[in-house]
């Protein structure tokens, strides 16, 4: 019998003395079965786990060797086998809890000595096939259409996948259901949109979408299961032209990589982002940035080839505070609160309101009822790398800021500076 899962060989501490693992977690594939396939009763049983790098696998002895079984949390697809020698604990992982199941009560007989045989067939000993093996493959790289895998499925176990240069205009469902992924690069293709809910990439920390046709990127993404995983968004070389406020939930975000859109400007939250260090985004629209992103403390800002504005001074540009509407009040507590929201929610007029939502750097939103300044910024305050946008290579840039209220206007007033930092 056999179980695909992953395992980890630890050693026992001996007379209380710390001892290393012996090998990390891995896919592998884990065979019980008699010595040399005899039939007989008191033949031995053995077992084999074999990985992607070792095919032969590494085998061990169960009969008369078995110190001990865990199965505590076996419906989580966990289960632990301690060996008398070598004085290893073998920790699995990761697998069907039904199938690991059938196997601890196979190594349970086996422990006891009882004959295997009267509750299942139990073969011999062998390496999985070349075919099976590549149910533990984790890396795959499609650089051609002749390449895909039409005909067969995409490893199951995959933890990086590349394809590139396949003309794919949407995205295959069976990527969607590769929960294993922890790298997805499907540059140089013809993808014109994206699912909404990548319901099974809990373990993604890197998407590269760069060289595509994109012109929208879906705001019920960032909501997905990605929000906690994702580090790496390379997005360059699309027909982006806004980022939606939601790419600003993404709050372990490290890198952004927006060049060659045509993004007239960044999320207006942006500077939520407390771990985002780069920020790429060469040769875009960009005239002004948004005032949050001087919360942010980056190690690269790259802003050449964009019409950066120049501002002799700040200003404060024009003052709507007053009384909020209804609608905005409604939409200032839907953007406090995170609320989430899609066109099967409200009309589009709405969501467009909502998407286009101002942050007040009292940390409140605003939508109309509010006042416009812009302040100049010198950004190598914000960077220890910034790459200049012009020929004289000047780094100050107008920043656009928002106050929501009456009592935001004053302070800023009576002093911009000291109540913004």
């Amino acid at each position: 019998m056999r179980l695909k899962c992953e395992v980890e060989a630890v050693l026992r501490p001996v007379a209380g003395c710390s001892v290393p693992k012996t090998s990390r977690s891995s896919q592998a594939i884990l065979t019980v079965g008699k010595e040399g396939g005899s039939q007989s009763k008191n033949a031995q049983i053995n077992m084999l786990i074999s990985t992607g790098k070792n095919r032969n696998g590494t085998k061990y002895q169960l009969s008369g060797n078995i110190l001990r079984l865990y199965a505590r949390f076996v419906d989580e697809g966990k289960g632990t086998i301690s060996l008398v020698n070598p004085a290893q604990d073998i920790c699995i992982k990761k697998a069907d809890p039904i199938q690991l199941k059938s196997l601890l009560t196979v190594l349970r007989m086996v422990a006891k000595g009882e004959d295997v045989s009267k509750c299942m067939s139990v073969g011999s000993v062998q390496p999985p096939s070349a075919s099976g093996m590549k149910a533990l493959q984790t890396t795959m790289v499609v650089t051609s259409r002749r390449e895909y895998p039409l005909t067969t499925s995409f490893p199951s176990a995959l933890h990086n996948l590349t394809v590139n240069g396949c003309a794919m205009k949407r995205l295959d469902p069976r990527i969607l259901d590769l929960r294993h992924l922890k790298t997805l690069n499907l540059s140089n293709n013809l993808l014109t949109t994206l699912p909404d809910n990548p319901s099974r990439w809990t373990h993604l920390s890197e998407l590269d979408l760069s060289s595509n046709q994109l012109s929208v990127m879906p705001p019920a993404l960032y909501h997905t299961c990605v929000k906690d995983s994702l580090s790496v968004l390379k997005l360059n070389g699309n027909s982006l032209t806004q980022l939606p406020p939601q790419l600003c939930e993404l709050r372990g975000l490290v890198q952004l990589h927006v060049n060659d859109n045509k993004l007239s400007a960044l999320p207006p939250t942006i500077g939520s982002m407390s771990r985002l260090f780069i920020i790429s985004a060469q040769r875009n629209e960009i005239t002004q940035l948004p005032g949050s992103i001087t919360k942010l403390r980056l190690e690269s800002l790259d802003l050449f080839g964009n019409p950066i504005q120049q501002l002799k001074q700040s200003m404060l540009v024009c003052s709507n505070v007053g009384v909020p509407s209804l609608r905005e009040v409604t939409s200032r507590f839907i953007r406090t609160q995170g609320l989430t929201y899609t066109e099967k929610d409200l009309l589009p007029h709405l969501i467009f309101y909502l998407n286009n939502a101002r942050q007040c750097w009292c940390g409140r939103y605003c939508f109309e009822s509010c006042a416009r300044y812009l302040q100049k910024c010198e950004l190598s305050q914000l960077s220890s790398t910034v790459h200049a946008w012009d020929t004289v290579g000047s780094t100050s840039v107008p920043v656009e800021s928002f106050l929501c209220s009456a009592s935001c206007l004053e302070k800023f007033q009576n002093n911009p500076f000291t109540y913004w930092r």
